[in-house]
């Protein structure tokens, strides 16, 4: 009778015990597919901020390997004395024979005010309160850039691609911590380009107002971020075949928002705004400081006439080789493709706005030789040029990926009919 029982155990409960198992692993499995499925596609929709995240965290593990910069002390003390001169504390910001009465200082002063808002007074403790507020603004101009790149591209791959090629040139990342002037420049350079392509493509009036905002903070942070005011101003212009009516009052209102910006956030401009304005334009242009420096093996004094290749030089041998060639394959495409069709760059917005681009790189570049601007230290004072080259360089790189699938299309289909032609000679098929 044991035996029997024994026998019965195994040929009855035993597969049931099995299938109740069975049923268990598969319910886990399933629950593990969907935990991995739900993982993965929160992966690929939040890719941007989880990198992002990555970045702040690794800047604030080497937040304390970066020095200070030479510039430092003159911004910090030029944001002390326009924060006086607002309060009414003294009547000028500085004398009139020093030229730092003209720097923005729409960065500097929130520096300061947080400042004193967290009780700071180690010297220490500021500049590393500096350092992490540069280099999250950094990192925002690199969120932008990946918006930006979705919205040209709607490709996820490609404008992460951008994002990473913004933030990770050697150089203008170790400025990132340092940095005052160029880097938030650069980000807030980068931050306007997506409010142009938006402005621009949406066609809303308000957007414009935004536009001029952002433009207006632009100028004041350095006096170059007129260029994009002309270029914006010139895109405008190419729609008079058009709607003139709202070409007239998106343009009116970009340029009143801008100068009322510019003019709230820039006390040295208050006392009388044209005459200060005009003024800081011809100082800053041809900057009065005198940096001795090695360029190729010749000492040079900044002030005298710089090489015509001192920025093309030095922005090419502290930019990633591959970068380099994409950019100026993708700004070459989009030149190219605007002289072959000089209409589409009046009728297409699209190639309008990539011939914008184009533009705010080359012109700068132009400017500086035909004007000898005093440029020092690097390139580091038209760092801004990176946020067009990173959106040129995509454009290459995606001009390349659609060459190459066409060619691959084509060998494979010319691969197929040789085998379509083969198989009709031997009589197979």
């Amino acid at each position: 009778m044991q035996v029997l029982a024994s026998s019965l155990s195994r040929h009855v409960f035993l597969p049931k015990v099995e299938s109740a198992m069975s049923n268990h692993m598969t319910r886990d499995m399933l629950a593990e597919s969907r935990f991995c499925m739900s993982a993965s596609s929160f992966l690929k929709r939040h890719i941007a901020p989880i990198v992002l995240a990555m970045f702040a965290t690794a800047g604030f593990w080497v937040l304390d390997d970066y020095g200070v910069g030479t510039d430092v002390g003159v911004q910090r003390e030029t944001a002390i004395r326009n924060l006086d001169y607002m309060l009414g504390r003294r009547d000028f910001i500085y004398p009139d024979y020093i030229h730092d009465r003209f720097y923005g200082v729409s960065f500097e002063l929130p520096l300061l005010l947080l400042e004193r808002a967290l009780g700071l007074d180690d010297t220490r403790d500021i500049h590393l309160m500096r350092h992490i507020i540069t280099h999250l603004f950094f990192i925002v101009g690199g969120f932008f850039c990946y918006l930006l790149a979705y919205r040209l591209f709607d490709n996820k791959p490609l404008a992460l691609f951008a994002m990473l090629l913004f933030l990770l040139h050697p150089r203008v990342y170790a400025h990132s911590f340092f940095n005052t002037k160029d880097i938030p420049f650069l980000s807030m350079f980068m931050v306007c380009l997506y409010l142009v392509h938006r402005a621009f493509d949406r066609r809303d009036v308000w957007r414009f107002l935004i536009l001029g905002v952002a433009v207006g903070v632009l100028i004041n942070l350095r006096i170059m971020g007129v260029t994009l005011f002309v270029m914006i101003v010139g895109m405008h212009a190419l729609y008079v075949f058009g709607d003139r009516r709202y070409v007239l009052g998106s343009m009116g209102l970009f340029v009143l928002s801008c100068a009322a910006t510019l003019y709230a956030v820039s006390p040295s401009l208050w006392g009388d705004p044209i005459g200060n304005f005009a003024e800081w334009l011809a100082v800053l242009s041809q900057h009065p400081t005198s940096i001795t420096q090695m360029f190729r093996g010749d000492v040079i004094i900044s002030t005298d006439i710089n090489p015509p290749e001192y920025i093309p030089v030095w922005m090419s041998i502290t930019t990633p080789p591959a970068a380099l060639v994409l950019g100026v394959v993708g700004m070459m495409i989009v030149f190219l493709r605007g002289l072959m069709n000089p209409r589409d760059v009046f009728m297409n917005m699209h190639l309008r706005f990539w011939f914008m681009l184009a533009c705010c790189f080359i012109t700068p570049i132009v400017a500086s030789i035909v004007l000898s601007s005093n440029v020092y230290y690097g390139w580091r004072q038209v760092y801004f040029l990176y946020a067009p080259f990173c959106l040129l360089a995509l454009f290459g790189l995606y001009q390349l990926m659609v060459t190459c699938d066409g060619l691959c299309l084509s060998v494979f289909s010319r691969v197929v009919d040789g085998e379509k032609l083969m198989y009709g000679a031997f009589g197979i098929g």
